[in-house]
């Protein structure tokens, strides 16, 4: 069967500011305009699953099917402060194309353009081929008063978002940058989705191109979540996968929040979310 047509996959913690003696919590969604289902943990179509801090890492092992998938004890941060980072590299997984035309209008929506004259070039069929994908997701939570300290860095996956830091503007926003990186390289000229999301639950989404360093800057307002979304579209031989893919996409996204807390939204409409 073909996949939903070209949905992410974000980590969703269920409070970007956490309080010192909080548990940490945090959810695998996969959807669509900042919105979609819960995943559970497994383990076979796992990679990676750590928390970097800012006195170094460490690797989560859930338990399988845990959800949500991401609990870190009190305990496990009780010497941490400013930020923590999230991360997640999925293992492998493949779709099935039905028509070459939905594989196009997907490559076109995520920025790599018409890859119509590179399939026929490659003498591809229109229909019945495998596209093999993978996703890299980090997210942002702040720990104790708000600093302008990001404890993000490069993991080394293959397709990374990392924060370069953030200030503040005023007393309702924020002022964050991000880096693109493929394969440890700046990616200039690279197409990021921003999907913001309010505390009634609006979302709205917006297109940013990546400057020659491979830099994109997002002024990030109170009581709003965020999530970057970056796809990367490439060929690959597929007569060294048994799956025979074709094309390959890699999936990155970061997710953030402006000023807020969840002890002031009691009544926050959006589900199990604090801002």
């Amino acid at each position: 069967m073909d996949r939903p047509f070209a949905h992410e996959v974000w980590i969703e913690p269920t409070t970007t500011h956490l309080s010192k003696g909080e548990t940490l919590s945090a959810d695998l969604r996969i959807g669509d305009m900042f919105k979609g289902d819960h995943l559970i943990y497994i383990p076979q179509q796992t990679e990676r699953l750590l928390v970097l801090t800012d006195t170094g890492s460490f690797d989560l092992k859930p338990r399988v099917g845990s959800r949500p998938v991401i609990t870190v004890a009190p305990e496990k941060l009780a010497k941490n402060s400013g930020n923590v980072v999230l991360v997640y590299q999925s293992a492998n997984s493949y779709v099935h194309y039905g028509s070459q035309e939905k594989f196009l209008r997907f490559a076109r929506k995520k920025g790599a353009g018409d890859l119509g004259q590179s399939h026929k070039r490659r003498r591809l069929p229109q229909s019945g081929f495998v596209e093999r994908y993978k996703r890299f997701a980090k997210a942002i939570i702040t720990i104790g008063p708000e600093t302008e300290m990001v404890n993000d860095r490069v993991v080394g996956m293959e397709l990374e978002f990392v924060s370069l830091g953030k200030k503040l503007l005023s007393n309702s926003r924020l002022e964050f940058q991000f880096q693109l990186l493929y394969q440890g390289r700046m990616l200039p000229a690279a197409q990021v989705t921003l999907f913001s999301r309010d505390r009634d639950g609006l979302v709205t989404s917006s297109k940013i191109m990546t400057d020659e360093d491979g830099v994109i800057s997002i002024n990030a307002d109170a009581e709003h979540r965020y999530l970057l979304d970056h796809v990367t579209l490439r060929e690959t031989d597929p007569l060294k996968d048994r799956n025979r893919p074709v094309w390959e996409s890699l999936w990155a996204s970061l997710t953030f929040a402006g000023l807020g807390s969840c002890g002031s939204h009691k009544q926050n409409p959006v589900p199990n979310t604090c801002f």
